[in-house]
C-alpha cells in the first residue's frame, strides 16, 4: 500500500490544510472545534470515538492531526481509512507495513488513526493480535466507526488491552450551550461564566438563541444547512434515516419493526410506557422484540431510557414503566416528518432537557420519580427537576417539593426562587 497517499503531511506539514475536511470547515458558516481536541491522548492506549452518522468524527480525526502537527514528527502519525480494507490480515498487514516504515526511517509511531475501523469484519481480533505482538509498540490508537454498535462490542472484546489511558469518547450532537458557543462565539465569551442571576439581565437574547436551536438541534450539518437556507433539505433527513435503518439492517432486524416502534414512541413521547404496552399498541405484540429493538437503537445513540426512581427504598426500579428520549431534537423531527406524527413544543424541551442531563455522563442512566404526581428527573439524593413550559408557575407545580430538599422549575420565560426559564438551565454549567 502507498501509505503517504492517505498521510500527505508527511511530505509536509502544510498538506494537512488541504484535506479536504479541513477544507469543507472552512467553507462552512459555523465550525465547533470539539473540546476533545483538548484530550490527553495517551501512549501505549487504546481510545474509541464513538457517536451517531455525519456528526464529524473524521472531521475530528484530521484536527486532531493539525493539532498534534505542532509538537509530534510529522510521520509519526498514521490515518487510515479502513473502507479500502477487506479483513483483518489487512489491517495487520498495514499496521506492519507502517511498523517497518517507521524503523527504516527512523521514526517513532506515535499515533495511529483508524477511521471506520467497523467495516473490517472482526477488527478486535486484528487489535488484539497487534497489541499483543508489540507492533507499533507504545502506539496511541484512535478508532472511529459509523457503526457505533460494532465499536462498542469490539471495544469491550479488548479487556486488559486498551492501557491506562484507553476509554470511550462520545462524539455528540452540540448541547444548546454548545450551540451558542458556535453560532455566537462573541457573545459565549462574555457570558459563558454568568450566573443564572445575570443572565436573568440578558434572557431575551438567550431565548432568541433557543427558538433558533428548536429549529436544528445540535447536528453541525443541519446547522449550517439551516442558516445558510433558512429550511434543512430532505436529503439531509434521507441521510439520518437511511444510517439508522442500515445500521438496523446489519443487525438482522427489520426496518417496518423499527418503524413500527418509533410511532409508539413518538405517540408517547414523555410519557410512562412499559415494553408490554409498547407491543399491545402496536403490530410487534412481543415485548421481547420491542426491548431487542430499543437497545439497537440506544446502541445506536439515537435513544434512551428514563427509568422510575423509589423514593420509598431509594433505588432504581427497572422494571417499573420508564420514559424514552431522543438524545437530538433532529432526530426526533425526522422520525416525525417521516411518520407523521408531530410532537408539541412542550414535549420536545422536556426531551432536550433530559438529553442535557443523560450526556453529562452518557454511560449513565437518567431517572423520574412519581409519588402523586410525577417529577419528570431525579439528579441525586434529594435533588429533582421539573419541566413547566408555560407563562406562569403555580403552588401546584411544587406539590412534590417536600421530597426534596431542592426541587427545580424549569419555566418558559419566568426568574424566581427555584424557578428559571428552560433556556437559561441549559445554558449555565454546574445546574
Amino acid at each position: 500500500m502507498e501509505l503517504k497517499s492517505l498521510n500527505p503531511w508527511w511530505e509536509s506539514k502544510e498538506a494537512i490544510e488541504s484535506d479536504k475536511h479541513i477544507r469543507e470547515l472552512a467553507r462552512l458558516k459555523y465550525v465547533y472545534h470539539p473540546k476533545s481536541l483538548n484530550e490527553d491522548f495517551k501512549k501505549a492506549s487504546i481510545y474509541t470515538i464513538r457517536g451517531p452518522r455525519q456528526i464529524g468524527k473524521t472531521t475530528f480525526l484530521k484536527l486532531l492531526i493539525r493539532e498534534k502537527l505542532k509538537t509530534v514528527r510529522k510521520d509519526s502519525i498514521f490515518y487510515w481509512s479502513c473502507d479500502s480494507l477487506n479483513s483483518k490480515d489487512e489491517l495487520i498487514g498495514l499496521i506492519n507495513e507502517y511498523a517497518a516504515y517507521c524503523k527504516i526511517n527512523e521514526a517513532k509511531p506515535e499515533f495511529i488513526l483508524l477511521d471506520e475501523i467497523t467495516g473490517i469484519e472482526e477488527w478486535q481480533k486484528a487489535i488484539k493480535f497487534i497489541v499483543d505482538n508489540g507492533i507499533a509498540d507504545e502506539s496511541c490508537f484512535i478508532l472511529t466507526g459509523s457503526n457505533s454498535i460494532d465499536i462498542k462490542k469490539g471495544a469491550e472484546r479488548l479487556p486488559g488491552r486498551r492501557g491506562k489511558g484507553g476509554k470511550d469518547i462520545f462524539y455528540m450532537p452540540l448541547a444548546f450551550r454548545e450551540y451558542v458557543e458556535m453560532v455566537a462565539p462573541g457573545w459565549f465569551e462574555k457570558h459563558k461564566s454568568d450566573s443564572i442571576g445575570k443572565l436573568k439581565f440578558h434572557n431575551e437574547e438567550l431565548r432568541i438563541f433557543f427558538e433558533r436551536y428548536l429549529n436544528t438541534g445540535g447536528i453541525p450539518l443541519v446547522i449550517n444547512e439551516y442558516e445558510s437556507n433558512g429550511e434543512v433539505p430532505s436529503y439531509i433527513y434521507d441521510l439520518y434515516y437511511s444510517w439508522i435503518v442500515g445500521d438496523m439492517l446489519k443487525e438482522g432486524k427489520n426496518e417496518q419493526t423499527m418503524k413500527e416502534l418509533m410511532k409508539r414512541i413518538l405517540a408517547s413521547y414523555t410519557t410512562m410506557v412499559s415494553w408490554d404496552s409498547l407491543a399491545k399498541e402496536s403490530s410487534i405484540k412481543s415485548h421481547l422484540t420491542i426491548s431487542s429493538y430499543f437497545e439497537l437503537l440506544s446502541n445506536l445513540l439515537a435513544v434512551f431510557g428514563c427509568f422510575f426512581f423509589d423514593l420509598s427504598s431509594n433505588n432504581v426500579n427497572y422494571g417499573k414503566n420508564k420514559k424514552i428520549y431522543f438524545y437530538d431534537l433532529f432526530i426526533l423531527d425526522m422520525f416525525s416528518k417521516k411518520l407523521n406524527l408531530p410532537v408539541s413544543k412542550e414535549k420536545i424541551i422536556e426531551g432536550i432537557v433530559a438529553s442535557k442531563i443523560k450526556q453529562e455522563d452518557i454511560l449513565e442512566d437518567i431517572y423520574f420519580t412519581k409519588v402523586k404526581k410525577e417529577t419528570d428527573f431525579v439528579l441525586g439524593p434529594k435533588k429533582a427537576i421539573e419541566v413547566k413550559y408555560q407563562n406562569t408557575i403555580s403552588k401546584e407545580d411544587f406539590a412534590n417539593k417536600k421530597y426534596f430538599k431542592e426541587l427545580i422549575i424549569l419555566s418558559k420565560n419566568t426568574f424566581s426562587k427555584n424557578i428559571m426559564p428552560v433556556h437559561a438551565y441549559l445554558f449555565v454549567e454546574g445546574l
